[in-house]
C-alpha cells in the first residue's frame, strides 16, 4: 500500500528504536560482535521478527507494526540507494587517473572477474538447471551478482526495472540472496582468515615481523589553515552543507537520464523510460566533486559528512530491505535460492584462492580477500575483511582497494553494466548472455593473468609469484 507523509514520522522513530534495540542486542551477544555481524542485518531481522512473517503469523495480523510504518519502510531502499551512489565519489581528493589506474589496476582486474563470473554462473544455472526445473524466470541469469555485488539498494532500485520486463517475482529472491551474502560474507570471510593464518603456503601480512607503513586510504580534503570556515559558507554546518551536496548530485543525476531518456526517444527507443536513476547519480556526485576542484570550493565538501550520511544511507537499506522481506515469497523459490547462494559462495571463494594469486604480485591474499568481501555483501564488508588480515596496514590494499572503487563502482556491482544486465537478457536471450559474460570472464582471466606474468618479468608459462 502506498504511504502518507503522516505515516512517515512514526515510521523513522520505530526505525531508530529498531537500531536501538539491535545495538543492545549486539552489545549483549559476544558471537555476534566476534563475527563482525553489522548492526543494521540485526535489525532487519528483530524487524522481520517482529512484523507480519514473523509475529503476525501467529497473531494473525501485521504484528508488530502498522501497514502504513511497513509502506514506509518498504519504499525506503529505493530511495536511499541514490544517497548512497551519490555519497560514493563526492568529496573525495583524488590523485590523477593515471595514478589512480597504476594502483588499482589488479583490482580493477580481479573485480571485473568477479562480476562477470557472477553474471556467467548465475546464467548457466538458470539456463541448465533452475530454468527446467523450477521454472525460474530468464531475468534470474543476472541475479547473483545483482545481489551479492550489488546489494539490497541496487535490488530496490531496479525493481522498476525488474517490473518492466516480467521479472518482479525475482526481487525477493534477489533481496534474500542479498541477506545472504552480507552474512556468509563475513562469516566465510573470517574463517579463510583463519585458514590462511594455519596454512604455511598462504603468506598473511599480520603474521610479517615488519613495522607497518602508513595508512594507504584515500585522503580525506581536511580544513587548511587557509580554508574558509564551513559555517561562514552560507551559514551551513558540515553535516547540512554535505545533504545540500548530495541533494545537487541527485539532481544532476536525474538532469543525465533525463537526456538520455529523450535522446533515445527521439531514436525511436524506450530502452531508458524505466532506467533506474542511482547509477547516474554517482556521476552526477564526480561531476559536482570536479566542478568543486575547478571552481575552487573542494574545501566546502567535507568528505567525512558525506560518508557518514552515505553510511546512514546504507544502513536504512538493509534493515528495511531485509525487514519487509516476504517470507513466504522466498519459500516458495527456496529450492533456487540455496542453489545460488551455494554458486555464489564457491565461485567467489575460487576466485579469491586461485584466481587472485595469479592476478597480484605482492600480498595475494589481503588483496583478495578485499575483493571477496565486496562481491558478498559491500564496499564495507571488504574493508572489514582487510582489516582481519592486515590490521597494521603493512601493504598497500587499502589505498589500491579505495581507489579501484572510482574505477568500476559507477559500472559493477550496482553501477551502470548491473542496470543493464535486465534489459540485456530481455534483447540478446539468456543463451546468448552466458556465452559473451562467461567468454568475458575467460578473456579478463586470461588477461590478468597474463599482466601479472610479464609485470613479473617471467616467461610465460612460468607459475606465477605469490605473496
Amino acid at each position: 500500500m502506498p504511504f502518507t507523509a503522516e505515516a512517515m514520522a512514526p515510521a523513522l522513530v520505530i526505525l531508530a528504536l529498531m537500531f536501538a534495540f539491535a545495538a543492545l542486542i549486539r552489545r549483549w551477544s559476544r558471537p555476534l560482535r566476534a563475527r563482525f555481524i553489522p548492526t543494521a542485518v540485526i535489525g532487519g531481522f528483530l524487524v522481520l521478527a517482529l512484523g507480519p512473517d514473523g509475529v503476525g503469523r501467529v497473531t494473525g495480523g501485521q504484528g508488530a507494526f502498522s501497514a502504513e510504518t511497513l509502506a514506509v519502510w518498504k519504499a525506503l531502499p529505493g530511495l536511499l540507494i541514490n544517497v548512497m551512489c551519490a555519497a560514493l565519489l563526492l568529496g573525495e581528493h583524488l590523485p590523477p587517473l593515471k595514478t589512480v589506474w597504476t594502483i588499482s589496476r589488479s583490482h580493477v582486474v580481479l573485480a571485473s572477474i568477479m562480476s562477470a563470473g557472477q553474471f556467467a554462473v548465475g546464467s548457466i544455472l538458470v539456463l541448465l538447471v533452475l530454468g527446467p526445473l523450477f521454472g525460474l524466470n530468464s531475468k534470474a541469469g543476472s541475479i547473483i551478482e545483482m545481489s551479492f555485488a550489488g546489494g539490497h539498494g541496487t535490488l530496490a532500485g531496479l525493481t522498476p526495472v525488474l517490473v518492466q520486463y516480467g521479472a518482479e517475482e525475482l526481487l525477493e529472491l534477489g533481496l534474500g540472496l542479498a541477506t545472504i551474502g552480507m552474512v556468509t560474507g563475513i562469516v566465510i570471510g573470517t574463517a579463510l582468515v583463519n585458514y590462511a593464518i594455519t596454512s604455511p603456503r598462504i603468506p598473511v601480512a599480520r603474521q610479517q615481523p615488519t613495522s607497518p607503513e602508513e595508512d594507504y586510504d584515500i585522503d580525506y580534503h581536511l580544513p587548511g589553515p587557509d580554508d574558509v570556515p564551513i559555517d561562514e559558507w552560507r551559514g551551513m554546518t558540515q553535516v547540512t552543507a554535505a545533504a545540500v551536496f548530495i541533494g545537487v548530485s541527485i539532481a544532476v543525476g536525474y538532469v543525465l537520464l533525463e537526456l538520455f531518456r529523450v535522446t533515445f526517444s527521439l531514436l525511436g527507443s524506450s530502452f531508458f523510460d524505466k532506467f533506474p536513476l542511482f547509477p547516474f547519480t554517482i556521476l552526477g556526485g564526480a561531476i559536482v566533486q570536479v566542478c568543486a576542484v575547478r571552481f575552487n570550493f573542494e574545501w566546502a565538501v567535507n568528505r567525512l559528512a558525506v560518508e557518514g550520511l552515505g553510511g546512514l544511507a546504507v544502513d536504512g537499506i538493509v534493515i528495511c530491505a531485509i525487514g519487509t522481506l516476504s517470507l513466504a515469497a522466498l519459500g516458495s523459490q527456496l529450492g533456487p535460492l540455496i542453489v545460488l547462494a551455494v554458486a555464489s559462495v564457491a565461485w567467489s571463494v575460487f576466485v579469491t584462492l586461485v584466481i587472485s594469486p595469479r592476478i597480484f604480485q605482492r600480498n595475494w591474499f589481503e588483496h583478495g580477500l578485499a575483493e571477496f568481501g565486496e562481491s558478498q555483501g559491500n564496499v564495507a564488508t571488504g574493508f572489514v575483511m582487510v582489516d582481519m588480515a592486515d590490521p597494521d596496514r603493512r601493504t598497500d590494499v587499502v589505498r589500491a582497494y579505495s581507489y579501484r572503487q572510482l574505477i568500476t563502482r559507477p559500472v559493477l556491482g550496482g553501477g551502470f553494466i548491473t542496470a543493464l544486465s535486465v534489459p540485456l537478457i530481455a534483447s540478446w536471450g539468456l543463451p546468448l548472455f552466458t556465452i559473451v559474460t562467461a567468454t568475458a570472464t575467460v578473456a579478463l582471466t586470461m588477461w590478468g593473468m597474463r599482466r601479472a606474468t610479464a609485470g613479473a618479468g617471467l616467461p610465460a608459462g612460468s607459475p606465477p609469484r605469490a605473496g
